[in-house]
């Protein structure tokens, strides 16, 4: 099964086209186990060891799309990063560029407590925007998955703005305007209904994911309650 996920990771790795990935954790080894993860994946990966040299980080790299940031840190933990990173200005006089998609990871794991598992930051954090919330150690094909996922979103993005600037400057400029061909044309319209249906699939899938957190913090509930019985006894 591993051999099988290892070749279905290679035979994607060249759609990643090397999308820059900031990695924060406090951890040293941390961050270099998801650095060289990463980059065996084909991104391209910067680290920070906290929350406020991630803001630093975030302002003064436009190219960086996507986030993976640890949970608890010290001075700024991962949801004060996501909030603090949507007030950022990235936007240049030639494009708006929009903040970087975020992705949760955390080794801690889900309270049997009933009001703290309501209140999980893991939940909390898919409330507020995140990608994902996922537990350590990190599952390697889901999160490529998801880094796949914004990278996609990313290139249709960027393919509507240059057709935006084009229509514009042949708007300006009738006699430079050259009708698409046919092929060009049917490969464009390839691409947007690929990546609709990519973007479809990974809101569907943000939801079960969602829900299966729901359900392991219930089965961890039912653990504990399992052993109070057993010590009971």
């Amino acid at each position: 099964m591993e051999h099988a996920i290892s070749e279905t990771l290679n035979r994607q790795i060249v759609t990643s086209q090397s999308m820059k990935v900031l990695v924060v954790d406090d951890v040293g080894l941390v961050r270099h186990c998801m650095d060289r993860m990463l980059t065996d994946l084909g991104f391209n990966v910067v680290t920070a060891a906290s929350g406020r040299e991630a803001i630093e980080v975030i302002s003064g790299d436009t190219s960086i799309r996507a986030v993976v940031t640890d949970l608890l840190m010290p001075g700024m933990d991962g949801i004060e990063l996501f909030k603090a990173s949507r007030n950022i200005n990235r936007s240049s006089e030639a494009e708006e560029i929009p903040p970087p998609e975020f992705i949760l990871m955390t080794a801690q794991r889900p309270s049997a407590n009933v009001d703290d598992k309501e209140n999980s930051p893991m939940r909390l954090a898919l409330s507020l925007g995140f990608v994902d919330a996922m537990l350590k150690p990190i599952d390697k094909e889901r999160l490529f998955r998801h880094l796949s996922a914004i990278n996609g979103r990313l290139n249709v993005q960027s393919s509507k703005t240059a057709e935006s600037s084009e229509t514009n400057e042949g708007a300006s400029n009738p006699t430079s305007t050259r009708p698409a061909s046919r092929e060009s044309q049917s490969y464009e319209g390839l691409q947007t209904t690929v990546a609709e249906v990519r973007t479809t699939a990974e809101r569907r899938l943000n939801k079960f994911q969602a829900k299966y957190t729901e359900l392991e913090e219930e089965l961890s509930e039912l653990r504990s309650l399992v052993e109070e019985l057993r010590g009971a006894s």
